[in-house]
């Protein structure tokens, strides 16, 4: 990160990215213990409250088909545990401009809609079989730790770096925009007029050399 920001805004901006990075990373483990774990769980809630299609699966087929469902449900844990290490990894870049440009982005994909949605492909598999398709409605359904920090922790921290970061950025611009300007052309010195008069010529001659 450039330095020649103030000391006080460097430290600001230092703290709050790690501050950030710091709920980013509980966001994730949260995801890792917990996500697969609710997903199944809501999944056999489903399965359960369908009795008739149940019956009809033999035990080596139900087997089968929770075993696809877990795999399923742990894969997509893993692509939005992924997605977050490597959008947390950004916040490490030097380039705080290009970064800047990416925080939008990066706080879309940080919300509880996001992650909500990895219910989906096992609900596909679910409506396949004819079981309702199941919803994640809330972050507390995962865990409270994950609730705390998505919808209380994070999103403090997340606009705090992201006001400090915009404004370091402005700063460091106007930095880099100065020192590409050409120098100003240096205005020659003006040339001191002479102290001595010049003789006035004589327009007409003598009184001794005029004709008679």
């Amino acid at each position: 990160m450039n330095t020649s920001l103030d000391q006080a805004q460097y430290n600001a901006l230092v703290e709050a990215k790690a501050a950030l990075a710091r709920h980013g990373i509980v966001i994730i483990r949260s995801i890792e213990s917990d996500l697969e774990p609710a997903i199944m769980s809501a999944a056999r809630d489903s399965i359960s409250s369908s009795p008739a299609i149940l019956n009809e699966m033999d035990e080596d087929e139900l087997d089968r088909f929770m075993e696809g469902l877990r795999k399923a449900a742990m894969k997509s844990a893993k692509e939005i545990r992924e997605l977050y290490i490597r959008l947390i990894a950004q916040l490490g870049t030097e380039y705080l401009g290009d970064l800047v440009k990416e925080l939008d982005g990066i706080g879309k994909l940080f919300t509880w809609g996001r992650i909500a949605e990895s219910v989906q492909p096992v609900n596909r598999k679910l409506a396949k079989k004819g079981f309702r398709q199941v919803k994640l409605a809330q972050a507390e359904e995962v865990s409270v730790s994950l609730a705390l920090e998505l919808e209380g922790k994070w999103p403090e921290a997340f606009d705090r770096f992201k006001r400090l970061a915009t404004d370091a950025a402005k700063v460091l611009e106007c930095e880099a925009t100065r020192k590409q300007e050409p120098p100003k052309a240096r205005t020659p010195p003006r040339k001191k007029p002479s102290s001595g008069k010049k003789a006035k010529k004589t327009t007409k001659g003598t009184g001794s050399s005029r004709k008679r």
